[in-house]
């Protein structure tokens, strides 16, 4: 649900747009993410002499039991010791390069480190000796000094730190899950992987090119102090962001804040209801307890960075079948590109094709890239002082040669991230995290052989095939849909985080789909579970906060699962134009059976929600996403929440939603100028909480909305217009940008604009011609349902338009397209599956390419395994 019923929650938020503002400057965006986060972000007080490392990170840490050595206790040989000041010089004269010294000084409380202490010289760049003693070291080590940034200090500065835990804890490198180095080759270099140019101080990933779908935890230093809403907090809350789009199965996202001349460090978790921040440690006075947060991080559980230990992924890199095959990454709210691949996805949400990768590589050329045991890559090690490489795996004892670098292990079958209950300790140690894990690329590649990984459901583990959808963003449901199998049957599995904690909350798809079952049209139910822990407690978000505040009352948010069946395909994957509004025409149908006959309401129909089922008789419109659907009320009023996703919603609902956002700012307003008038009062010096921190002001009341079917109705017309602006053909070819288009009015984070923008288009008659001007030629052939359904619903907000107006409009139009295409479709289709069960028979068919459905014959038809689902995975 994107929208919650406190202080915070009448906002919009990202995860309600069909697509994300088109941002990619890095100021743009941390003030976007920060807005998101707004008073859902607690801090944790200084920790309990009980629970030292404070509650969130007791939490997160919980799997990492090994028994860490005594920070005293840590050896080092000197000559790994990179960077040096006067200090350690002197107390270490004479001392031969090999000879084991202390890593901490007890006597002075600081690390035999040059760790840095003075700000940048300059804004642009943070190079600069480690501190004012560092001049008086030799001609090469001062001149080591001067090239070394203070990220490069700190990077070597962690391995090293990692590579003493692990000399001293045997059980540190038995129980490694990966050689994971911490890297700061993206301080002066954007990391790739998404079009938000962000740079990263610090980054920790395993021995291959880091990239924000593969990295595992990130890392910012700056001199001043720590203040949530200043440039290291919107840098973080952007970097968590940009981390849980790209790997969306990740339960939480952790961001290390180095702060008040880098001594101060805080743990920041991000999840889906929002932000914890652990206390303040300082790195010199509480070194134990810095080096067990380290341990844990670079040692523990995938568990420990935010993996889910009940989904796990294969790998097996295999050369491309062919060379013309697009890339699909279906990631929700991410630009589209054409694409002539018929892509299957779930009955319980669907996507639009995703963009090569930014950088320029594919999943499957970046796949290639990870076997070859000599890369070049220059990613994948840190220049340091003198060319030396601060990225670095353990080995020579721990600590490597500085001077060599490391080229990422070879790539063979083996699971990416762990599921531990499936699978003892011993096996996992050798058969998962001896190779390089690689779980942001190898889910979207067309060229990756089946299956790709496993996922638990209950008792049972289904085989996973691909990730078909993903949803991006930090506060929202989080949703990933599986295409899996078990016992040769195949189903969707919807993985999502439901708001609440009241099991009446929670399972409510599961009750709106059992009311529903049988009804044609509606996805079957047939298994689900509330996600576990480790520990076997229910994964809920809000065990992550010490204390709930007022503002975050009601944002705590339940892992579920659901497993459904058939398979279907999204609305703009249609093969023709008679099949489209066929399409659009049942899905009417379908909630005038849900209203009429079951008294259900869905509330939420939009593109990612229209589908399309293939049957033995032909294809037909489907109709998913039951998670907001309510029992019909008979003053029509329900909670603020899960009433639609902006683009589509209707111009009645939108007007209420403006309303109680103008209002939830009127009153932000009051508070602020209230406190700030108490504040004057006492005199006091003391700053008001930053907007992003959560606080105890008082919770607005739960807000209602009135809302009936003809608001889905006026739904689906945004749905029919969306589609024949942004796409230019079948199969989901999507259009090149048009500037200035009506969907990008309709889409906004201003609820008020949208609202105004569309009570505009339906009350001018110019509006109605800027529409069907927009439309791409090929539906020149549905400008007249156009026009005519636009004008049904001009006075929708008066007087409801019904189910049969709509469907007349629809049926009368539907009679009037030729059945020309899809004729053409059908021939199509039986002789691209001929040759390809030609191949099959000759034996040069790959055993994953099964029989695809149909590309027109107006475009070249690209087949890969993406094809297939909707013919194999429909037998409902």
């Amino acid at each position: 649900m994107a929208f919650f019923f406190r202080t915070v929650d009448n906002g919009i938020k990202l995860s309600l747009l069909l697509s994300i503002p088109d941002v990619t400057d890095v100021h743009t965006m941390n003030k976007i993410t920060s807005d998101e986060l707004n008073r859902l972000v607690t801090h944790e007080g200084s920790p309990k002499a009980s629970q030292p490392l404070g509650h969130l990170l007791s939490k997160i840490f919980q799997s990492f039991t090994v028994p860490l050595p005594d920070v005293f206790s840590l050896k080092i040989p000197f000559g790994k010791i990179l960077y040096r000041n006067q200090r350690i010089n002197e107390k270490f004269s004479g001392t031969s390069p090999d000879t084991l010294v202390p890593l901490y000084d007890t006597e002075v409380k600081a690390w035999n480190w040059a760790l840095p202490v003075d700000p940048p010289k300059n804004a642009s760049s943070s190079r600069s000796g480690a501190d004012s003693e560092g001049e008086s070291e030799g001609e090469s080590e001062g001149d080591d000094m001067q090239k070394a940034t203070h990220e490069e200090i700190f990077a070597a500065f962690l391995n090293a730190l990692a590579g003493c835990l692990a000399a001293s804890q045997p059980k540190l490198v038995e129980m490694r899950f990966a050689t994971s180095t911490w890297s700061a080759a993206s301080a002066q270099k954007a990391l790739p992987g998404s079009d938000i140019k962000c740079k990263p101080d610090l980054v920790l990933s395993d021995d291959i090119s880091a990239k924000w779908g593969n990295i595992r935890v990130s890392a910012e230093l700056t001199h001043s102090r720590y203040q949530p809403a200043m440039r290291l907090g919107k840098a973080a809350d952007t970097h968590a962001y940009i981390m849980m789009s790209e790997q969306p199965w990740r339960r939480f996202a952790l961001i290390l804040s180095f702060t008040d001349e880098y001594c101060h460090l805080r743990v920041l978790m991000y999840d889906h209801s929002g932000g914890a921040v652990s206390p303040r440690f300082d790195i010199y006075q509480q070194p134990d307890i810095f080096s067990h947060i380290i341990a844990a991080i670079n040692f523990g559980s995938l568990e420990c960075v935010g993996y889910d230990p009940t989904v796990s992924f294969s790998k097996i890199v295999s050369p491309p079948r062919f060379k013309d095959i697009n890339c699909y990454r279906p990631i929700r709210n991410a630009p589209a590109r054409p694409s002539t691949t018929d892509c299957t996805v779930a009955v319980s949400t669907s996507s639009l094709p995703f963009p090569e990768d930014p950088d320029g590589v594919s999943s499957s050329d970046a796949l290639e890239s990870v076997v070859t045991s000599d890369s070049s890559d220059s990613d994948s090690t840190e220049e340091g002082p003198s060319g030396s490489a601060t990225h670095y795996s353990m080995d020579e004892e721990h600590f490597p040669p500085p001077s060599l670098p490391v080229h990422p292990t070879a790539t063979r079958s083996a699971p990416l991230l762990s599921l531990a209950s499936q699978m003892p300790q011993a096996e996992m140690t050798e058969s998962i995290y001896s190779v390089t894990p690689l779980p942001s690329q190898f889910p979207y590649s067309a060229q990756s052989p089946e299956p790709c990984g496993k996922i638990r459901v209950g008792q049972k583990v289904y085989t996973i095939r691909r990730i078909i959808f993903a949803s991006r963003g930090l506060v929202g449901r989080g949703t990933v849909c599986y295409l899996a199998t078990l016992d040769d049957e195949d189903y969707i599995i919807k993985d999502h985080w439901v708001v609440g904690k009241d099991d009446n909350v929670v399972l409510n798809e599961i009750k709106m789909l059992e009311l529903m079952d049988g009804l044609p049209g509606v996805p079957k139910l047939v298994d689900h579970w509330v996600v576990e822990q480790s520990d076997g407690d229910p994964d809920v978000t809000r065990k992550y906060r010490q204390k709930e505040r007022r503002s975050t009352r009601g944002t705590s948010r339940t892992h579920v699962r659901l497993v459904l069946k058939p398979c279907g395909r999204p609305l703009h994957m249609f093969r023709t134009l008679k099949e489209f509004v066929r399409a659009l025409r049942d899905i009417v149908k379908i909630q005038q059976a849900a209203v009429e006959e079951r008294q259900i309401l869905h509330r939420d129909c939009s593109l990612n929600n229209a589908m399309i089922l293939d049957e033995p008789e032909g294809s037909e419109g489907f109709l998913i996403d039951w998670e907001f659907a309510v029992r019909i009320a008979s003053d029509h009023k329900y909670p603020i929440g899960g009433t639609g996703t902006v683009p589509f919603m209707s111009r009645g609902l939108l007007n209420q939603y403006a309303v109680l956002q103008q209002e939830a700012d009127l009153e932000s307003k009051r508070k602020k100028t209230a406190k700030k008038k108490e504040t004057r009062g006492r005199n006091s010096v003391d700053k008001p909480k930053t907007p992003k921190s959560s606080s105890d002001s008082l919770a607005l009341p739960v807000s209602y909305v009135i809302q009936g079917y003809a608001d889905d109705l006026e739904s689906l017309f945004f749905v029919f217009a969306w589609v024949c602006i942004k796409f230019c053909g079948p199969n989901g070819m999507v259009r090149e940008r048009l500037p200035n288009s009506l969907v990008d009015r309709w889409t906004s984070l201003d609820l008020g604009s949208c609202a105004a923008f569309k009570i505009t288009f339906f009350a001018y008659p110019g509006e109605e011609k800027r529409l069907t001007d927009q439309f791409h030629p090929y539906f020149k052939q549905l400008i007249p349902l156009a026009v005519e359904w636009h004008r049904v619903l001009v006075d929708n907000m008066i007087h409801p338009v019904t189910f049969d107006t709509i469907l007349a409009v629809l049926n009368s139009h539907l009679d009037k397209l030729p059945d020309d295409e899809e004729l053409v479709s059908a021939v199509d289709m039986l002789r691209n599956d001929a040759a390809i069960l030609t191949k099959h028979v000759k034996g040069k068919r790959i055993a994953s390419d099964p029989p695809s459905v149909v590309a027109p014959k107006r475009q070249k038809s690209h087949h890969s395994d993406t094809e297939s689902d909707s013919a194999s995975g429909s037998d409902a």
